[in-house]
């Protein structure tokens, strides 16, 4: 019962239309959870929990009685209290259209144009866009923009999500098209006439085919899908707004009060309510959209008793348009504020306006939609974060804040100096609510402006971010008041106020600016240890955001007072510009099928992903979505917080007193020979039993009756350590112990001999680092005990069910026939689900097996990063010998890979690096030697092209600095050394069918490289703060196990006597498109259940992007034994149907089942010992264009095109290979150029999360991405003439990394600086700005090493010393380089100075190495 005896403790809501009445809710239950375990609404997905990703996307609906509307908007159900929504409706995507009915045109778009993979993040997709079509039935593609920035995707790439939806936007190309104002359907002369000659109506267009010609080519055409079979959009059939909600006011108008067993929720409904709970409970926290506390409960293990949603009161929902501002009431959300400072803005002269101008372009980039649609002004300043977006503005501005208490009555704050008293702390009493936030217009001599720099430029917390207000005296430049704050420079928001007072009374000149950015360097210190590392770059950001606005008001005052000042040049100018949206285009290319093949034959054809439907309406099930059992228990985890300690004790007791648990589990429960595993080699053990070896290790499971109970007591155990050393976290710290596994070595020819008789000699190093897999599905596992014989049933989302089920095995002491486990699908898994996702399904079955219940377990986001390793980084030493022309003479390099603290797969990875060394470029004379250094992080295991990008970078790094040593375009460098067909690699494998120079040339032509290279050149000949850089690259990727026992596949085809085909095979489907080639391959009536250990034994891994080859072969195999039974039949009654086939042969007493199985010839894997073996089936080639343009100032950078043409033999699926080539391309674009992994010294990852860790969005794809597939290269290794696509073309996007490179180089020309320098990977925005020294930078004083404890290892200094102690081992070679045939670009004298000067202050990267 409540304590308020007038509130109403029943809730109620609507969603999808039918009302929900709960009596006994409680309030710590979120949305989602609601949704997802009492509705079974699973359709919603939990991705992060924390707003973060957008999988668990709805839309809410209400009724704004002032406006006499219904407001739509989309929120993050993982944040969104279920109490919150009292008196709301919510939809979900199940609410909006089904497969058994009728699928909604946005659930149809994006499956049939191919936006869903995986499918996880399928469903917040359609739910976005969904929302923005309720507000906008005709949105604009900038609309669209805006509503998936709360949206990831790590499958597609973007691309094919944003076109399929183009057509419900005013951005529609007239008669559906591809989104290319040259594309055919545009330049149709009727609406019958598409795709040069090809008919509407003909059902060949959907397949690929064409009878006419694109530019001078008759084979190939862009149709993956026709947009003119999408179902119109018809905004008058939508779901209707629960009348009820409209007509009856009480559930908005009555006090709710909802108790649980340990927070109550209130919700009063007028401002002494409020006022009278904030007395009673002054530590109680007053929530909106819960978009901050939601986070503290769930990762910060905070509890609040007392919670206060105040939406449904006046004062505080209040918008106030004055003589001076506007006023908002506090729990106004951001959206609200932003659609009225927009209308101010659109309806006001312009320099009224300045202040909302601002605001609005920094809430552009503010969170994502859903959190700005959820979130409120008084929050964001409540919470007094040190990197709040608004509250530097807010300060600069002078608002006025409104704060109240039931007995000290009202006042007024001036947010300023004195307003944040300490970190996450402010002036307002514990009593006092705040009321109102007053938002000042500007006046005509007034100038505001606001800046931001972030890791990604959407929905991202801020590096740096700042607000800045000038006014002038009366015609006048000299300044009358200066107001600049900073976010990101201290605990709190800062101002700046020697700085102000300096500039106080001073022109608006160059002697201004000077005397600013050396104040503000003393105004804004940070301490060398400051929480957020980066010190030198958050510096360097605070002048650089001065610079800007300083430029920025000079430019204003020039228009206003020209006499006095002169007008910016165009050069300046472009400082001055904001990011703007731009409409994305992207053309794909790809050769049709033959006009003989039979239009009912699938093969080669774009067809749709087999379960693009049910994903897109919420029905495919992951196993979270599987439905509970009766008796079922949840796990959690308990994980080790040392990296190298000893176990003293573990004291369950606390855990043990929580209601609801029913045990824990430790090493102390299994017996020590069943407690090892490992992939390859045993070191590893389901629970840590005496010592720990890195943070994020599982200690212990706790089971409960649900997942919050679990939860909650896993937090209650302790767990007593004794330190260890080493302590080693770094590579070099493991070179420097020497704690590795191999050495292996490869070498071909003479190599010191070449070297000493090459023309030119250099020596350098580069770092690469390590990348989080960031699934959509975090690792997830179901153990279900069946109670006889010691068996095992386990549902997993894993990419190796029977290395899962031998290990679930071996830990439950069976034979491998008691355990059966089963894939449905995963939300992803790029090689994180291969191997590691037995540290959480072991533990489990362990659990289950001695409990003899059902046990479920879901990582948390944050878990399953802490404890599943990551993308190996890579340190690479190299030395290569060249001839003047630039051709490569010999070279030799030094791999070390940070393995982890358990082998895994690091081995293989290594090797595979060590293959991938030479990329695409002979060489007659190599030696490469390769280390996995054993570390104590979390064991680093298997991702996307699993050590050949690493291999493959270090020999571009060669080429780039080659190529600038010798004042070369690197593309000249890359042409002269490029492999061709006949030539052997560093392993002595021929190169058969070799297609690099093809894909290179077609590239090449198609991007117009040459012409661009020269409009490049011309910008940055004008440009001096802006940048831009192009660059070309190509790829070699072998395909096949390094492992040779595991080239072998099996398939299972069961024909039934209706005709109808279940088919089995020994892949796992993880968005790839397995299963859907699978089925063309027999094309019939085909369904494909699951992957289960049952069905298929012994199966490989689905990896090494080998999966289609093996498990297509096998599949062929098990088909023509059934049609070879079946071909009596067929010959006896030739006009028969399938279904008459296999009735006959069933009477005929003939089996209709079989087997298929095959194995890949002619690979012998490598012997290291011996030097020899082939290792490879085949290769895949590749080349990519990518031009890119960079701030100088801040190190951001905009992707302006890139162009990729893949050779993928004849593709089986051509819609589903393009999908592979742009995913893989988005995620490798993450990868060199913006996810970066840090970890504390003590080796805590700090980067946990989507808040923390940052893989590309939907703004950070090319702006214009054309793909095309390579036509007329059949691959005859492969089943049906292909080639694997999955791994290959990741590496492509270094071409971004290297034309980023390109870019730096000529702003480091500007300044004197020799292009010739380092350049690790990521090229991140710190990375990029650091390395573009210039008049600010050198501002700026480094700390000495050894003087402090670094914020993240290694630290910045630490790689300076590096680099120039590496710097002095480059000088014995730089002096021997003697050009021959032309004068030495640089004297010794130079070139010493040169490395000592460039190299040396280059920033470090401070991610892991």
């Amino acid at each position: 019962m409540p304590a308020n005896a007038e509130a109403s403790s029943t809730l109620v809501f609507f969603v999808n239309g039918k009302k929900v009445e709960d009596p006994d809710v409680d309030p710590e239950v979120t949305l989602l959870t609601y949704l997802r375990n009492k509705l079974r609404l699973c359709g919603t997905k939990l991705g992060c929990g924390e707003g973060g990703c957008g999988a668990c996307t709805v839309m809410l609906s209400r009724y704004d009685r002032r406006r006499e509307r219904v407001v739509h908007y989309s929120v993050n159900a993982c944040l969104a209290p279920v109490a919150a929504v009292h008196g709301m409706a919510v939809t979900t995507v199940e609410g909006i259209g089904s497969t058994q009915t009728r699928l909604h045109a946005v659930q149809e778009r994006i499956a049939r144009a191919h936006g869903s993979q995986c499918g996880f993040c399928t469903p917040g997709i359609v739910m976005s866009m969904y929302t923005l079509l309720r507000n906008h039935p005709k949105p604009s593609m900038e609309q669209l923009d805006e509503y998936f920035t709360g949206n990831l995707c790590r499958c597609t790439g973007y691309r094919p999500i944003m076109e399929g939806f183009r057509g419900l936007t005013t951005d529609a190309p007239a008669g559906g098209g591809c989104g290319r104002k040259d594309c055919c359907k545009l330049k149709a002369k009727d609406a019958s006439e598409t795709n040069g000659h090809l008919v509407e109506t003909d059902p060949k267009m959907q397949n690929g085919e064409t009878e006419g010609q694109i530019g001078e080519v008759s084979d190939v055409t862009h149709v993956l899908y026709d947009a003119e079979d999408f179902q119109p959009y018809d905004p008058t059939q939508e779901l209707i707004f629960p009348p009820e909600l409209k007509v009856q006011t009480e559930w908005e108008t009555q006090y709710v009060e909802f108790r649980g067993p340990r927070v109550t929720f209130h919700r009063p409904n007028t401002l002494s309510q409020l006022l009278k709970l904030k007395t009673e409970h002054p530590q109680a926290r007053i929530i909106v959209g819960n978009t901050e506390v939601g986070v503290e409960v769930k990762f910060k293990n905070q509890t609040y008793p007392v919670l206060i949603n105040p939406t449904n009161i006046p004062e505080l929902t209040a918008v106030t348009v004055t003589e001076t501002g506007v006023t908002f009431g506090s729990s106004v959300t951001l959206t609200t504020i932003e659609d009225t400072l927009r209308h101010q803005v659109n309806t006001l002269p312009e320099y009224r306006t300045r202040v909302f101008a601002a605001i609005l372009e920094m809430l552009r980039w503010f969170a994502g939609k859903q959190i700005r649609n959820a979130a409120a002004i008084g929050g964001n300043i409540m919470t007094s974060s040190p990197i709040s977006d608004l509250n530097p503005l807010l300060m600069a501005a002078g608002a006025v804040l409104t704060v109240r208490s039931a007995k000290g009555g009202m006042r007024e704050i001036v947010m300023d100096e004195h307003f944040f008293t300490g970190y996450r702390r402010n002036v307002v009493r514990p009593e006092e609510i705040l009321e109102a936030v007053h938002i000042p217009y500007t006046r005509e001599n007034e100038y505001f402006l606001g800046y931001k720099q972030a890791r990604r430029r959407d929905d991202d917390i801020a590096i740096v971010n700042a607000g800045m207000r000038v006014a002038f005296r009366p015609d006048s430049i000299a300044v009358e008041q200066l107001r600049l704050a900073f976010g990101g420079m201290a605990p709190t928001t800062v101002m700046a106020p020697a700085t102000m007072e300096n500039l106080q009374g001073r022109d608006w000149d160059s002697s201004l600016l000077e005397a600013a950015t050396t104040h503000l360097l003393k105004d804004l210190p940070l301490a060398p240890s400051a929480p957020g590392g980066m010190v030198e770059y958050r510096r360097a950001l605070t002048i650089s955001f001065f610079f800007k606005f300083y430029l920025s008001v000079r430019g204003r005052l020039s228009e206003k007072l020209p006499s006095l000042v002169e007008p910016l040049t165009e050069d300046e100018r472009r400082v001055t510009l904001v990011h703007q949206h731009t409409t994305p285009k992207s053309t794909q290319l790809f050769q049709t099928v033959s006009p003989g093949q039979d239009r009912f034959d699938p093969i080669g054809r774009p067809m749709t992903h087999a379960a693009a439907f049910k994903q897109a309406a919420g029905e495919a099930v992951y196993v979270d979505d599987m439905p509970h059992f009766q008796n079922e228990l949840y796990a959690a985890v308990v994980l080790s917080t040392k990296a190298h300690a000893r176990i003293l004790s573990i004291d369950e007791s606390e855990a043990l007193k929580v209601e609801g648990v029913v045990r824990f589990f430790c090493a102390r429960d299994i017996p020590d020979e069943r407690n090892k595993t490992g992939c390859i080699l045993p070191d590893e053990e389901i629970f840590a039993s005496e010592k720990v070896t890195c943070v994020g290790q599982v200690i212990g499971l706790v089971v409960g009756k649900d997942q919050a109970t679990a939860q909650r007591a896993a937090k209650l155990v302790k767990v007593q350590y004794q330190e260890l050393s080493p302590k080693i976290i770094t590579i070099q710290d493991a070179i420097r112990e020497k704690s590795w596994w191999g050495p292996w070595n490869i070498k071909k020819g003479d190599v010191e001999a070449a070297l000493a008789s090459s023309s030119n000699v250099l020596e350098g190093e580069l770092h690469m680092g390590g990348q989080e897999h960031f699934y959509l599905e975090t690792n997830a596992h179901l153990a279900v005990p069946k109670l006889e014989d010691g068996e095992m049933e386990l549902f997993t989302s894993s990419q190796n069910p029977t290395r899962t089920q031998e290990q679930v095995a071996a830990a439950l002491g069976v034979p491998f026939n008691r355990v059966v486990c089963r894939v449905k699908r995963m939300g992803g898994g790029f090689g994180g689900k291969e191997s590691r996702t037995t540290v959480a399904s072991l533990p489990v079955c362990v659990a289950a097996a001695a409990l003899q219940r059902p046990v479920r377990m879901m990582l948390d986001r944050d878990e399953d990063m802490l404890m599943t390793g990551n993308r190996h980084p890579f340190l690479g030493r190299w030395k290569v010998g060249f001839t003047n022309e630039g051709v490569f003479t010999a070279m030799e390099m030094d791999l070390y890979a940070n393995g982890g603290n358990s082998y895994d797969l690091s081995g293989s990875v290594v090797h595979r690096a060590m293959f991938s060394m030479d990329n695409a470029y002979k060489c007659e004379n190599r030696r490469v030697t390769g280390y996995a250094c054993k570390t104590n992080l979390s064991s680093n295991t298997a991702f996307r092209g699993f050590g050949g990008p690493q291999g493959m970078l270090f020999a571009e790094d060669i080429v780039s600095r080659v190529a600038h040593y010798l004042r070369m375009d690197p593309y000249e460098v890359r042409a002269k050394n490029l492999y061709t067909t006949g030539d052997s690699t560093h392993f002595d494998q021929l190169l058969e069918k070799c297609n690099v120079r093809r894909c290179w040339e077609e590239v090449t032509h198609q991007a117009d490289y040459h012409k661009r290279k020269e409009a490049v050149d011309l910008f940055n000949a004008n440009n001096k703060y802006r940048k831009r850089g192009i660059a070309v690259l190509p790829t070699k990727f072998g395909i096949a196990y390094t492992a040779v026992f595991l080239n072998q596949a099996g398939a299972l085809v069961l024909v039934y006597t209706d005709g109808s085909v279940l088919l089995s095979h020994g892949g796992t489907e993880m968005g790839q498109g397995l299963h859907t080639k699978m089925i063309q391959i027999p094309a019939s009536r085909i369904f494909i259940a699951e992957t289960s250990t049952d069905k298929v034994p012994n199966t490989s891994p689905t990896a090494a992007s080998a999966s289609s080859d093996l498990n297509g072969m096998a599949v062929l195999n098990a088909c023509n034994t059934i049609m070879q039974r079946l071909e009596p039949y067929m010959a006896s009654n030739p006009k028969g149907s399938w279904d008459d086939w296999v009735k006959a042969a069933y009477f005929d007493r003939v089996s209709l089942s079989a087997t298929g199985f095959y194995k890949t010839p002619d690979i012998s894997g490598y012997d290291f010992e011996k030097g020899e073996g082939r290792p490879f089936n085949y290769f895949s080639y590749g080349a990519s264009v990518s031009e890119v343009e960079i701030d100088c100032l801040t190190g951001d950078h905009s992707v302006l095109r890139t162009d990729i043409v893949m050779d993928v033999g004849d593709s089986l699926n051509p819609a589903i290979d393009i999908g592979q080539v742009e995913g893989a391309f988005a995620q490798g674009l993450g990868l060199f150029t913006l996810e970066e992994l840090r970890f504390s010294p003590e080796g805590v990852l700090l980067t946990r999360g989507p808040g923390a860790y940052k893989i590309p969005g939907f703004q950070d794809i090319p702006r214009e991405f054309n793909v095309s597939l390579l036509r007329g290269a059949p691959n005859p290794r492969a089943v049906f003439s292909s080639k694997a696509v999955g791994e290959p073309p990741l590496f492509l996007a270094a071409s971004v990394l290297f034309a980023l490179k390109e870019a730096v180089a000529a702003a480091r020309a500007d300044q004197g600086l020799d292009p010739v320098f380092r350049f690790d990977s990521p090229a991140t925005a710190e990375k990029i700005r650091m390395a573009c020294q210039d008049f600010l930078t050198q501002k700026i004083e480094s700390a000495a090493p050894g003087t402090f404890k670094p914020w993240s290892s290694p630290h910045p200094q630490f790689r300076r010393f590096l680099l120039f102690a590496v710097s002095l081992s480059l000088i014995p070679s730089l002096l021997v380089a003697r050009p021959l045939s032309y004068s030495s670009p640089l004297p010794p004298s130079r070139i010493l100075f040169l490395y000592l000067f460039t190299l040396t202050p280059l920033p470090p990267p401070v991610t892991i190495l």
